[in-house]
């Protein structure tokens, strides 16, 4: 241990020779403008609007570089070439409030007359908040900009094509400790990589040893309730995942002011000594305690809760979430928005209702009920008016690809699932015994963008969530189900039996999701939100063709979305006061986070066989080069046909002769135009389709 504490602290001498800056070119070319009334928008390409509240909403670029090993980031500059002007007049549309999915609406328009009549360019800033945070040990700056300069007077807009982000480094020793938490697992590498816009940067950083001795799954619950996980033990270690159960009463005796630093703590101990990726907590808030987090909304009057349940707290490792000792947990600063591990709480009272969870987590992975893993469940609700807001535009963003408000995500592919969609329209409110009878008949997943509470959900009220109700949903007619929701409070595992405990604890229906501790937040009149933003990239991860980059598990996959989520925390009007701050706190798992989510019909009964042809694409989304990746099992030429969105092939290439084994070839996507692109891949066995979505 004192040589590789010896050899880690020269390297940190070594290093800090990099430090100064760190730069990342960005270009625009595609202009877009949106008419809202009497108002504009405009965006360009992967931007998202956003501003301050009741002033001029203009597009905003992310950023999530990282930074060299042992610094922090300790300013951000913009750097615009060719200036380009948009022909025209624009009254751009001002920032209106976020708003919790349930709140009543008050129609209140806003709207800062002093800024629409000052002759200036705005913003005098244009970079939102920088956030040093630290993924797996990686360090990285997390902020946006925006290429855009309006003149609210003349109402004038006009764009940069080229900018150049600088951000200025300094050594750190919170960026130093972060480095204990540099891993040897592979999924982790891939999630660092794909995450950093100049990937590059991790040649830098010391390779971790492989641990000897290691375990994937920690168990955290009281002695009482040990021997009842014990059929999830074997089942997982059945898989090669290997699972521990450390209780509640051994872990008091770690060092920390009270029992939530104490189990993170160990937690900390575990993943830096032992490699763990999962944790499941044991036991609801009454065994197995919570840390509440602090935070602000500036919403109307403004909202502000000392204590959302989050247990991204257990998940995201790096500092301590309270540097200045207040009674405020997870303030701007004290923060840790990327989480190195996947956290879910299996919230019960009692033996029986562990026994329920256990079952149907060990039910739907080990023994599904077949042909139903296509079979998504869309439900939404009326949200708001005016403006006149559905929940459908929010959802329809989970299917199929998607590049809109500004970044690129996957979605559930229609043609290869059974969408069932129950919207609220105009005059058409769906009702519940609707609900009940597309539930029983036999879904897969539920995604559900409408208004609930602690005890309503989906228009059911606990009184609601019953074996009866759901009597079909029982893993033997139909699977155990999954859901996802921007429900208000639905989720809040402090209270008594909230709806989304009773659903994961009776016998029938739930064997998981992902559910709100408090607010739900979106943005009237929209397609985007904070709710919304964080389930695109939760779909985005468990449905990503890539099956490097690809998240398998409930938990892997929530643990993605608050990744990708990440820079537009500091968007501005969202750093403090945010929605999305909020929504990146009090949104958690309850359920298994470990739990394989099916999203295709798995072959029941059948040995696994090895494919002659396997394939992938990274990275994707591309810009320009891509790295084509095949696997033979025989030897074999190997053809590639590329076609564009309507089935036009565009390209073959053909690789003679390839042995048996993994191939890599680069293939040059700079010629190609922004949009969806199909690989076919064929050999004398085998053929495979892989999708590439082409950004610029």
């Amino acid at each position: 241990m004192k040589k590789t504490i010896a050899g880690l602290l020269a390297f940190l001498l070594v290093v800090t020779l990099f430090a100064g800056n760190v730069e990342k070119v960005f270009t625009f070319s595609q202009v877009n403008i949106a008419q809202h009334g009497l108002y504009q928008s405009v965006t360009l390409d992967n931007t998202m609007l956003a501003g301050l509240h009741g002033e001029p909403m203009l597009p905003y670029h992310q950023i999530a570089m990282m930074l060299p090993p042992g610094e922090k980031a300790i300013s951000i500059k913009i750097v615009g070439e060719s200036l380009t002007p948009i022909p025209g007049t624009y009254l751009l549309y001002p920032q209106q409030w976020m708003q919790p999915i349930s709140k009543i609406p008050d129609g209140i328009f806003i709207k800062n007359e002093q800024i629409y009549l000052s002759d200036i360019n705005y913003p005098a800033i244009p970079t939102g908040n920088l956030i040093n945070s630290y993924l797996n040990g990686y360090a990285f700056a997390l902020s946006t900009f925006t290429p855009v300069i309006y003149n609210p007077a003349k109402q004038t807009l006009s764009y940069y094509q080229k900018v150049t982000v600088q951000i200025a480094t300094e050594k750190d020793i919170n960026a130093s400790n972060a480095l204990k938490n540099l891993t040897a697992s592979k999924s982790a590498l891939k999630r660092v990589r794909s995450f950093a816009q100049n990937p590059g940067m991790m040649d830098q950083y010391p390779v971790k040893t492989a641990l000897k001795t290691n375990y994937q799954i920690l168990i955290v619950t009281p002695a009482l309730f040990q021997n009842g996980f014990q059929d999830l033990v074997n089942y997982y270690n059945g898989k090669g995942l290997i699972t521990q159960i450390a209780t509640i009463e051994s872990i008091g005796s770690v060092t920390g002011q009270d029992l939530p630093e104490k189990m993170r703590n160990y937690i900390i101990s575990e993943y830096q000594n032992n490699g763990i990726e999962q944790v499941i907590l044991g036991g609801d808030a009454e065994v197995v305690p919570y840390r509440g987090f602090y935070c602000y909304v500036f919403s109307g009057s403004g909202y502000v809760d000392y204590n959302i349940p989050a247990d991204i707290y257990f998940s995201a490792l790096d500092g301590t979430w309270n540097t200045n000792g207040n009674n405020k947990w997870g303030e701007p600063g004290e923060d840790d928005l990327l989480p190195e591990l996947s956290v879910g709480r299996m919230s019960f009272s009692n033996a029986g209702e562990l026994a329920k969870m256990v079952h149907k987590s060990v039910s739907y992975q080990g023994n599904p009920v077949a042909e139903e893993m296509t079979k998504p469940f869309l439900v939404s609700e009326f949200l708001y008016d005016p403006p006149l807001t559905y929940g459908s535009d929010y959802l329809e963003l989970l299917v199929d690809d998607h590049n809109d408000n500004g970044y690129f995500t996957y979605g559930i592919p229609s043609a290869q699932n059974n969408i069932t969609r129950l919207y609220d329209a105009a005059g058409y409110n769906w009702g519940v015994g609707q609900l009940l009878a597309g539930i029983n008949a036999g879904k897969s997943f539920i995604h559900h963008c409408g208004h609930a509470n602690a005890t309503y959900m989906m228009r059911l009220s606990n009184w609601d969530i019953t074996n009866q109700n759901f009597s079909q949903v029982n893993g033997v007619s139909h699977n155990y189900q999954l859901m996802y929701t921007h429900g208000c409070i639905c989720g809040a595992f402090d209270e008594s039996d909230c709806i989304a405990e009773l659903s994961t604890s009776i016998d029938n229906f739930l064997v998981g999701g992902i559910f709100n501790s408090r607010y739900g937040w979106f943005n009237e009149g929209t397609t985007e939100g904070p709710s919304a933003h964080l389930h695109r990239e939760f779909v985005s991860a468990l449905y990503n063709p890539d099956p490097e980059q690809a998240c398998a598990e409930l938990g892997s996959a929530h643990t993605m979305s608050k990744i990708k989520t990440a820079p537009w925390v500091g968007l501005p009007g969202e750093y403090e006061p945010g929605a999305q701050r909020w929504c990146h706190y009090d949104c958690n798992v309850l359920g298994d986070p470990a739990l394989k989510v099916w999203i295709d019909n798995p072959i029941v009964g059948t040995p696994e066989i090895t494919a002659a042809l396997t394939c992938s694409l990274s990275p994707n989304p591309c810009k320009d080069r891509v790295a084509l990746s095949v696997s033979l099992v025989n030897a074999s030429d190997v053809t590639v046909k590329v076609l564009n969105s309507l089935g036009l092939q565009i390209y073959t290439i053909t690789y003679p002769g390839l042995l048996s084994g993994n191939h890599s070839f680069a293939f040059d996507a700079s010629n190609l135009t922004q949009g969806l692109f199909y690989f076919q891949f064929s050999t004398k066995d085998a053929s495979t389709v892989k999708k590439l979505m082409v950004i610029r």
